[in-house]
Parts: structure tokens; C-alpha cells; sequence
């Protein structure tokens, strides 16, 4: 009978042994640790970590271009092409184009003899093209003291061309690009140079070399001089629009009805 009691009490110390075991490796007073499973490692974008309690494991990622956040983003862009500019000169460039006649000679002195009137106005597209239109030209005095004379052309009542003769104050030999900076114009590239007889010189610049917009128009520009004489230097900013569709209705052959005001 005893044998069989001292049995069963080895039975349960044996049971009670693991236990045992785990409790002596817990310090006085402290608690089991419950049994859970182990989580993954936190990872740097999704996990708060206690450097950064603000973190948000959720935020989106930055979603704005390049150029948004670096001036150097947008370094290898393509180039705007240069411009032709008005810049400050004797007389308002300006002032006198797309004006009627009252407010051109508002600006100028009195005229300079007759001008001349005809019934056709004419483009270079590049090829001359002539179109039917109310077509002016008068020469004034230059009040400001600059030139010897200003020419301006009127179509249908506003002026589409302004030219700049003898310039009288120009510093140093004759040169194009002088001449348009005296006027108060810069412009890109080199122009189409042409030598007429009689030692002169031609230099143009038409609307895909000019790339000259005033008031949202299209100009060309001609530089002439003769002699590289400065007092027969001219310097001439002329309109030129493609044709409009009433203006296409209206096109013609040259015609020859030139005649004085």
C-alpha cells in the first residue's frame, strides 16, 4: 500500500517539475510572460519608431515632379530662340506703328511735301503679293533732332511701316547692327546682306529671322546705307502678316496706280 502512494507521488512532482523550473527564473514579484506570437521586424517606412513618434506608417510617398523641388531640374530644357526686341531709342518704335495718321504726326513735325496714295497694299510671303487696300505714304520732321526724316506707309488707315533716315548722331563708322541699336532695336541672327550697284548695302532681316512682334504683329526689318555714309543710312520696320482670310479675297497683279495726295 505504501509503495503504491510514494508511486502516485512521484507521478505529480514529476508533472510539476517544469513548472517549477520556470517560476524559479522569474525575479520576486514579477509575472509570467504570456505566450505570443512574434511580430516582424518594423521596417523604415512603415513602423513608428521611438525617434520619430510622429511618424505616420501610412503616409503616401511624394508624388510631385522633379522641377517642383530642384532649380536644377529643368537644366536641360530646350532654349526659348531669341527674340528680336524694341528697346529704348530716339523715338517710340511702338508709338508710331498701328496708329492712325493724327497720332503718328502727333509725335513727329510737320510733312515733308506730297506723300503718295494708291488703291493696293503689298506683303512678302516671302514672295511679293499685292492685295487691294487703302495705301498711304508721307514723310515728316523729326522734332526730337535725331534723324533727317521719318517715313511711315498706312494701310486702311493705321501705319504698318516706319522708316528712320540719316541718322544725325551715331557714334564711330557705319555698321548694321549700330544702326539698330541707335533706333532702339535688337535683333537675332545675321540678316540676308545684298550689294546693289552704286556702293550700297542691303541688309534684311524677314519674319522667321527677325522674330520681331509688336502689338502682337509680325515685322520685317531693312537696314540700307549707301557709302556707309551715315547721313544715307536707313532703317526701315515694316509689317508683315500673312494674309488674313479678307485680305486673300483680295489679292491681285501688281498693279501701277500710284498717285500723289
Amino acid at each position: 500500500m505504501l509503495r503504491v502512494v510514494h508511486e502516485r507521488r512521484a507521478s505529480a512532482l514529476s508533472r510539476l517539475a517544469p513548472l517549477l523550473i520556470i517560476l524559479a527564473g522569474c525575479p520576486a514579484g514579477a509575472e509570467p510572460v504570456k505566450a505570443r506570437a512574434l511580430e516582424p521586424a518594423a521596417t523604415a517606412a512603415g513602423a513608428k519608431s521611438a525617434s520619430q513618434p510622429d511618424a505616420k506608417p501610412d503616409a503616401k510617398p511624394d508624388t510631385k515632379s522633379p522641377d517642383t523641388k530642384s532649380p536644377d531640374a529643368k537644366a536641360d530644357a530646350t532654349p526659348e530662340v531669341a527674340l528680336g526686341r524694341v528697346l529704348e531709342g530716339p523715338l517710340p518704335i511702338a508709338g508710331l506703328l498701328g496708329k492712325p495718321p493724327a497720332e503718328v504726326q502727333a509725335q513727329l513735325s510737320e510733312p515733308l511735301g506730297k506723300g503718295m496714295r494708291r488703291k493696293s497694299c503689298v506683303r512678302f510671303l516671302p514672295e511679293r503679293t499685292w492685295f487691294e487696300c487703302e495705301f498711304a505714304t508721307q514723310r515728316y520732321g523729326d522734332t526730337s533732332g535725331a534723324y533727317s526724316a521719318i517715313g511711315v506707309e498706312y494701310q486702311n488707315g493705321k501705319s504698318t511701316a516706319v522708316a528712320f533716315e540719316g541718322p544725325k548722331h551715331p557714334t564711330g563708322a557705319f555698321d548694321v547692327r549700330a544702326a539698330l541699336a541707335y533706333v532702339g532695336l535688337e535683333l537675332p541672327g545675321e540678316p540676308k546682306i545684298e550689294t546693289p550697284p552704286g556702293d550700297a548695302l542691303v541688309a534684311s532681316w524677314f519674319n522667321a529671322a527677325a522674330r520681331l512682334r509688336i502689338d502682337g504683329r509680325q515685322y520685317r526689318v531693312v537696314v540700307s546705307s549707301v557709302g556707309n555714309d551715315w547721313s544715307r543710312t536707313k532703317v526701315e520696320v515694316i509689317l508683315n502678316d500673312p494674309l488674313d482670310a479678307d485680305e486673300l479675297a483680295r489679292v491681285m497683279v501688281r498693279p501701277s496706280d500710284d498717285q500723289p495726295q
